[in-house]
């Protein structure tokens, strides 16, 4: 699709720091609405997140109860779900660059030959971010170049460039080859 046209097609995984546990009720509840749902699921959905509370038990010891107001529970089956209507609003600047969510992972692709580069690009994720009240994690966001040749563009700032990425259980290496995969399957294979 990209590489076609392009000598390189750059690949942001954006992580963002325990997505799941900060997701802003009121926010949420704001884009439910956005959806036109009707005005029973929202309710339920808000009567399914709020009056959560947690406690910490340490040797023993249980602290008063704590309420919550953030939070989707990841584990349930509403959770999911709830997090995907968070990001839904999370778009590409650029009609050439796009934006791919699934659950907590997000991924920016912009090929060489786009309209809004990808330091553009990410600014508006961290804006984003910023006005959703989620937390990009630079460290763990990493980019991978897909390319043809060895022409290599310059990294962005903070964010590492690696050779071989691991997405959604599957290893993608910059050369399109499998062979970190395949090495990775059969040392599963073999324990």
């Amino acid at each position: 699709m990209y590489v076609g046209k392009n000598n390189y097609v750059r690949c942001l995984l954006i992580d963002f720091s325990k997505a799941f546990d900060k997701v802003d009720h009121i926010i949420l509840v704001q884009k439910l609405k956005a959806l036109d749902l009707p005005v029973y699921v929202v309710n339920w959905i808000c009567s399914f997140l709020t009056g959560r509370s947690q406690q910490c038990n340490v040797n023993g010891h249980l602290s008063k109860p704590k309420s919550i107001g953030l939070s989707v529970v990841q584990g349930s089956g509403i959770g999911p779900m709830l997090y995907a209507v968070m990001k839904s609003d999370l778009q590409a600047i650029s009609r050439r660059n796009t934006v791919f969510k699934y659950a907590d992972d997000t991924i920016l692709v912009v090929p060489e030959h786009t309209d809004v580069s990808i330091h553009d690009e990410f600014e508006h994720v961290k804006v984003w971010a910023s006005v959703n009240k989620l937390m990009l994690n630079a460290l763990k966001t990493k980019e991978i170049v897909f390319k043809r040749h060895f022409h290599m563009p310059p990294a962005l700032e903070e964010i590492e460039q690696l050779n071989c990425v691991k997405l959604l259980g599957v290893l993608f290496q910059d050369n399109l080859k499998m062979d970190c995969h395949v090495q990775y399957i059969l040392s599963q294979c073999a324990q």
